[in-house]
C-alpha cells in the first residue's frame, strides 16, 4: 500500500471527479448564486391561491430548484471530506446548508396550505389537472402529515431551528478526524500515524502488540474527550425529540416509523430474532478466538482476519476482482458497474485530513461518487463491492423514475450494496486459489453479517434507549453511554469478549448515531441480502429479473411493497430466522473448508 502524506500526493487516477457537477469551485459559485435567486423567485407563490395548476406549477419549480441545492450541497460536502482542514470547502458547506435552510423557509407555506383542503377538494386537484398524477405519491405523502404540519409561520421556525442539526455531527467528525492526535506507532520497520480512517487497518495487523498499542492510544485520547461527544450527542437526541413533540408525535421513534412506512411488529421482530439467537453470536466469536489463536480475546482482536491470508490488492486487482464477483448478475448489471470504474467516481486513497470510513453520495441529476481510504486489504475490496452496489442501485433508479422519485428509503437501500458483499465473499470462496484465500471468503460473509445484522440491533437498541431516556426529561452523559453499552454488550455477548476498560467507549466513533435510527435498517437488509444472494447463486429461474426489478423501484412505492417484487413479506419472522440460519451455515461451511471436508 503506497502511504501519502496529503491530498496533494495522491495521483489524479485515484481521485473521484466532480466535473459532472461542477467544472471547479468559480463554476459552483456562479450556480450558488443563482440558486441563491431562484429562492426569491418563489416567493411568487406564496400568495397565490391554491388551485391544481398553481400546484403544478410549484412543485415543478420547487422540485427543480431543491434537486439544484443538493447537487450544489453535495459537490461542497465531498470536496470537503477529501480535505477537511481545506477553509474553502468549510465555508462553500456552511453556505450551502444555509441556503438550504432559507429554501425551506421559503417553501414553508406550501405543506399548511395543501392541508387546508378537506379530502374532496385534495381529490378534486387531480381531476382538474391530470399531469398532478405524476406527483400522486408525493402530495399524498404530504397529506398524510395533516395532523404534524403545523401553520406557515411554524414551518418557517422549524426550517430555522433545524438548520443546526447537522453541525452536532460535524463538530464530531471533525474532532474524530482531524483535530486529535492519538500518537505514532512503528510497523514494519515504519513510523505511522494513528489516525481514525487507519485504526482499523492497524487492528487487522497481526502483530498483538501493535492491534494492542493502536486501540489503547486511540481509545486513551477519544476517553480525554468523552464529555464533550455525550454533550453533542445529547443535543443531536434533544433535537429530534423536541421536533417530534413540536409535529405531535408520541415520541421520535414513532415520527420515523411513519416517514418510512413499516410497522414496528417488524424491528419487535429483529430484535426478537437476534434475542432468540444470540447464541449464534457468541458462538461466532468462539470460532474468531478459535482461529486467531488467543488465550482471551479482546474488542482490539476481532477485526483480525483469521483465514491466514496475506494477500494484499492493489486499486486495479480489485476492480477486477469485483468484475469478476459480479458477472453473476448479467451484461446489463455489468455494464452499470464498469461505470463506476471507468468514470473516476471513486476517491480511494487514505492520509490525515480526509474522513475515515467510506460511503456513497448521490443526487437526484447524478450518480453517485464513492469516498474510501482504501489500505489493500480485503476488507477494503468488499467495502468498494458495497458501495458500487450503492452506486449502481441508483443508477437503475434514475433510468426508471421521474427526478422526484429518484431516491430510495435506507430500509430498502442497503440490500443492493450488501448482496454486492455477500456475492463477492462467494466468488473468493469458490474460486480462491489457495485453502485461506477459500476461507476468508466464509469468514468476510461471517464477519458482514454479524456487523449489521447482531451488531447494528444492539447498537440501534441502544440508539433507542437513548431517545427514550431523553423523553423521559433526562440528559444523556459520558457515563450514561458507557454503562449502556456496558450492560448491552454484556446481554448479548456474556464473556466471549473479555471487556477491557476502553470498550464502554464505542459509541464515541458510532457516526450512525447522527442519522437517526439508520442502524435498523442495516438489520433489516442484510437479512434480505442473504436471501436475494442465495437466489442469485443458486441460478433460480426468473429471480435474476425479479431482482433487477426491485433495483429499479422508486421512492413512490413503499418498502414492503417493493419488497414484494423480491417474493418477501416483511411480516413473516421467517425472513429473519432464515437469515440467522444463513449465518449458523456459514459457521459450518468454515469448519468443513478449514477441517478439508469440502
Amino acid at each position: 500500500m503506497i502511504e501519502y502524506k496529503n491530498r496533494a500526493e495522491v495521483p489524479e487516477k485515484y481521485r473521484f471527479d466532480l466535473t459532472d457537477f461542477y467544472k471547479n469551485d468559480q463554476e459552483w459559485e456562479l450556480n450558488y448564486q443563482k440558486a441563491k435567486q431562484n429562492i426569491q423567485e418563489i416567493k411568487y407563490f406564496q400568495n397565490q391561491k391554491i388551485t391544481a395548476k398553481m400546484v403544478e406549477d410549484y412543485l415543478a419549480k420547487s422540485l427543480n430548484l431543491s434537486s439544484e441545492l443538493l447537487d450544489l450541497y453535495v459537490y461542497a460536502y465531498l470536496s470537503h471530506d477529501v480535505d477537511l482542514d481545506n477553509p474553502i470547502y468549510i465555508e462553500m458547506k456552511n453556505k450551502i446548508s444555509s441556503l438550504f435552510t432559507k429554501y425551506e423557509e421559503e417553501t414553508a407555506f406550501f405543506q399548511p396550505l395543501l392541508l387546508t383542503l378537506d379530502r374532496e377538494n385534495f381529490e378534486k386537484l387531480f381531476h382538474e389537472n391530470k399531469n398532478l398524477e405524476a406527483y400522486r405519491i408525493l402530495l399524498e405523502d404530504v397529506y398524510a402529515l395533516k395532523t404534524h404540519i403545523l401553520s406557515e409561520t411554524e414551518e418557517k421556525l422549524i426550517s430555522i431551528l433545524t438548520d443546526t442539526f447537522d453541525s452536532y455531527e460535524n463538530i464530531s467528525s471533525s474532532l474524530i478526524n482531524s483535530e486529535h492526535n492519538y500518537g505514532k506507532l512503528k510497523v514494519d520497520g515504519k513510523v505511522i500515524e494513528i489516525a481514525a480512517n487507519n485504526l482499523r487497518f492497524l487492528k487487522q495487523n497481526k502483530d498483538e502488540k501493535i492491534r494492542k498499542s493502536a486501540y489503547q492510544k486511540f481509545n486513551k485520547t477519544i476517553a480525554q474527550y468523552q464529555n464533550t461527544e455525550s454533550n453533542l450527542l445529547n443535543q443531536y437526541v434533544k433535537n429530534h425529540v423536541n421536533l417530534a413533540r413540536i409535529r405531535n408525535y408520541s415520541s421520535s421513534w414513532a415520527a420515523k416509523l411513519e416517514a418510512i412506512h413499516i410497522s414496528n411488529d417488524v424491528f419487535e421482530a429483529l430484535k426478537k430474532a437476534a434475542k432468540n439467537h444470540k447464541k449464534s453470536w457468541q458462538n461466532y466469536f468462539k470460532l474468531v478466538k478459535d482461529n486467531i489463536k488467543v488465550k482471551t480475546l479482546h474488542n482490539y482482536d476481532t477485526l483480525l482476519d483469521w483465514g491466514k491470508s496475506d494477500k494484499t490488492y492493489t486499486i486495479e486487482q480489485t476492480e477486477k476482482l469485483i468484475t469478476e464477483a459480479l458477472s453473476i448478475l448479467g451484461q446489463d448489471y455489468q455494464s452499470h458497474l464498469l461505470k463506476v470504474f471507468n468514470n473516476h467516481y471513486i476517491d480511494y486513497c487514505q492520509y490525515k485530513g480526509k474522513v475515515s470510513g467510506g460511503y456513497s453520495f448521490s443526487t437526484y441529476n447524478h450518480d453517485s461518487r464513492i469516498v474510501l481510504s482504501f489500505n489493500g486489504s480485503f476488507d477494503n475490496v468488499l467495502t468498494i463491492a458495497h458501495e458500487a452496489g450503492h452506486n449502481v442501485h441508483h443508477q437503475y433508479i434514475s433510468k426508471n423514475n421521474p427526478v422526484h422519485y429518484r431516491d430510495s428509503s435506507s430500509f430498502i437501500a442497503e440490500v443492493a450494496s450488501l448482496t454486492n458483499e455477500f456475492l463477492t465473499n462467494a466468488y473468493i470462496t469458490k474460486n480462491g486459489k489457495t485453502k485461506e484465500e477459500r476461507l476468508q471468503g466464509i469468514e468476510h460473509t461471517l464477519k458482514t453479517f454479524q456487523n449489521n445484522f447482531f451488531d447494528a440491533i444492539m447498537e440501534a437498541e441502544i440508539e433507542q434507549k437513548m431517545y427514550q431516556y431523553v423523553e423521559e426529561g433526562n440528559v444523556i452523559t459520558a457515563d450514561y453511554l458507557n454503562s449502556l453499552v456496558k450492560n448491552s454488550k454484556k446481554e448479548y455477548l456474556g464473556n466471549v469478549i473479555k471487556s477491557d476498560s476502553y470498550d464502554c467507549l464505542s459509541w464515541v466513533t458510532r457516526s450512525h448515531y447522527y442519522m437517526h435510527f439508520y442502524l435498523y435498517s442495516y438489520a433489516l437488509c442484510v437479512s434480505i441480502a442473504a436471501y436475494v444472494s442465495q437466489k442469485i447463486l443458486s441460478e433460480e429461474e426468473g429471480f435474476l429479473e425479479k431482482y433487477k426489478t426491485f433495483l429499479k423501484c422508486g421512492s413512490n412505492m413503499y418498502p414492503e411493497e417493493i419488497y414484494k417484487t423480491l417474493g418477501i413479506d416483511l411480516k413473516d419472522d421467517k425472513v429473519f430466522s432464515n437469515a440467522v440460519e444463513f449465518f449458523d451455515n456459514q459457521i459450518e461451511e468454515y469448519k468443513k473448508v478449514k477441517e478439508g471436508v469440502i
